[in-house]
């Protein structure tokens, strides 16, 4: 294993501190589970082979068996909801962490940023909720059935460590390139995607200069590449679970053979005629499989890790990044934003985003920035809330450098996402965040309409960035949570895009309101934020066409 494999590997593992004690629970879960099925395998065998070489039914025997195995599943079912409540609770808590991250990275913009979030999340769940436990079974119960199969039968437990210990090492083999692959397929991932919704959204200027047929091309070879490195993971999947039937085949196979030849004679064991029979052939023989049923499961989740590795191997870097310390007179009131001669390229881009803008902002009211898709409106508004640094031109707060204005933008700028973020936790909890709850609190009047269809109110557990809302109840959402956590500026970017006229108007009339108490900047389409600001910056691929 490289050293940076085992600087991510040692990243994943003190995350896991947050759900220690899930864990615990759930492998206790699974020893119970383990166990229950070997007491099922005992009774099963006994009731068998009675019946079958004297006749005799046991039907004790029989109900002992079926209540045993009622209890394997019992234990197992809890344990699955166990590790899942762990795998949520660790991947919440990193996207938590993550997401005012993304907001500041220069590197990203507005759709990058979504989706690094989505996908790094997919790949670091299954790790947590499936790779992880099914690691710490396979201990569990390969430990618990070879000490009964070592009481019971030396050879057979011999067979079973030979498997366990050829089973790893040619995973590790197979996972040798594994993580380059996870990880190049990650990065094609995030890139191509970014590509795929930029054309999608400048499809009407594409098809007006008669591009449509180059720009077809384009993504087809893209979406080609993108399909070859999914294959590439995909074959490793393959492989990997193919050389693990192969082994497994061969040592049940193995065992079943010597087995058969003890009962006839031909190779007896060193215990048989002392306890070891045919009920005890065959209860060896029927958890012979299930030894192998965690380690199936372990290695199909084997490809798990290597999309983790990857994806720690992407976070490292945004996470573990020393912050600049930020001046210690950031509490000074907000007068006014002034933005003279800035142009903005991205890192490693030759392509000016933004050429010479000027623009002063007051300190209430709505501001307007306008233009069509791609001409720079949500650059402007991540350089207005300390997000992109502005290294040519000046954008000062209250006639301060760039520096300290930056610092205080951060500092005193709410920002509300064109991708509405909602986290893992209550409906409440999304509102509030970490805030200690008063009981006095006043929500906006809007989201009692939310919470009156919820069936659990303010107590809807909300996953996987909100799912159990509708998009225009997400875009509420994260506008109450803005209006909860009031600062001098608020940012939004295309707070009413692709929403019902209903939720608009809503959102609309908030805005309004808020713009009479602070300074509210706004990107959008939308005609009637138009008629209702204060000052409106237009911009066509990144220059200013008017001001007011």
């Amino acid at each position: 294993m490289s050293t940076k494999q085992q600087s991510a590997s040692g990243w994943l593992g003190k995350r896991m501190a947050a759900a220690r004690s899930t864990y615990a629970i759930a492998s206790l879960f699974t020893l119970l589970s383990a166990g229950s099925f070997a007491a099922f395998s005992w009774y099963l065998s006994e009731f068998a082979a009675s019946w079958l070489n004297n006749g005799n039914l046991l039907p004790k025997t029989l109900l002992s068996a079926l209540a045993f195995l009622a209890g394997r599943y019992l234990f197992a079912h809890f344990e699955s909801r166990s590790n899942y409540r762990a795998g949520n609770t660790i991947v919440a808590g990193i996207k938590k962490e993550l997401y005012p991250v993304l907001m500041r990275e220069n590197r990203f913009d507005s759709t990058t940023g979504a989706l690094y979030m989505t996908k790094i999340s997919d790949d670091l769940k299954p790790y947590f909720a499936f790779f992880i436990p099914y690691s710490v079974a396979t201990a569990v119960v390969s430990i618990l059935l070879l000490v009964i199969c070592f009481f019971l039968e030396k050879w057979v437990a011999l067979i079973l460590m030979v498997s366990l210990f050829v089973i790893p090492v040619q995973m590790a083999v197979i996972g040798i390139g594994a993580e380059a692959i996870h990880k190049k397929h990650t990065g094609l991932f995030l890139k191509y995607s970014a590509v795929f919704y930029n054309r999608l959204k400048t499809v009407t200027e594409i098809v007006n200069l008669d591009n449509l047929l180059p720009q077809y091309r384009f993504l087809s070879r893209k979406s080609e590449e993108l399909n070859q490195a999914t294959i590439g993971v995909m074959r490793v999947a393959i492989l990997s679970s193919a050389v693990l039937e192969l082994f497994v085949t061969i040592a049940i196979a193995a065992i079943a053979i010597y087995l058969g030849f003890s009962l006839m004679g031909i190779m007896n064991g060193p215990n048989y005629g002392k306890g070891y029979d045919f009920g005890t052939a065959l209860f060896l023989l029927t958890i012979t499989p299930y030894f192998f049923f965690y380690i199936r499961k372990f290695v199909g989740a084997y490809h798990d890790r290597n999309r983790a590795l990857a994806a720690a191997d992407l976070l490292m870097p945004l996470l573990t990044r020393t912050a600049e310390t930020p001046p210690t007179d950031l509490d000074e009131t907000f007068d006014h934003i002034t933005i003279s001669n800035l142009s903005f390229a991205y890192p490693d881009s030759p392509v000016k985003v933004l050429h010479e803008i000027h623009q002063q902002f007051p300190k209430k009211g709505l501001v307007l920035v306008k233009g069509i898709s791609g001409s720079g409106k949500s650059t402007l508004l991540k350089i207005c809330a300390g997000s992109l640094a502005a290294h040519e031109g000046t954008v000062s707060v209250n006639r301060r450098d760039n520096v300290w204005s930056r610092h205080w933008l951060k500092a005193n700028t709410t920002y509300m996402n064109q991708f509405p973020f909602i986290f893992d936790g209550t409906l409440h909890y999304n509102l509030l965040l970490q805030r200690e709850t008063t009981g006095e609190e006043s929500f906006p009047e809007f989201m009692q309409q939310i919470v009156a269809k919820k069936e659990d109110g303010w107590d809807t557990v909300l996953t996987h960035n909100g799912r159990q809302l509708s998009g225009g109840e997400r875009q509420l959402v994260t506008l109450a949570r803005m209006m909860m956590h009031p600062r001098p500026v608020a940012i939004l970017d295309e707070p009413t895009a692709n929403l019902d006229a209903g939720t608009v108007e809503v959102i609309l009339q908030e805005i309004v309101k808020m713009a009479g108490e602070r300074l509210v900047i706004v990107a959008s389409h939308e005609q009637r934020f138009e008629e209702v600001a204060h000052r409106v910056l237009n911009l066509n691929w990144g220059e200013q066409m008017a001001y007011a």
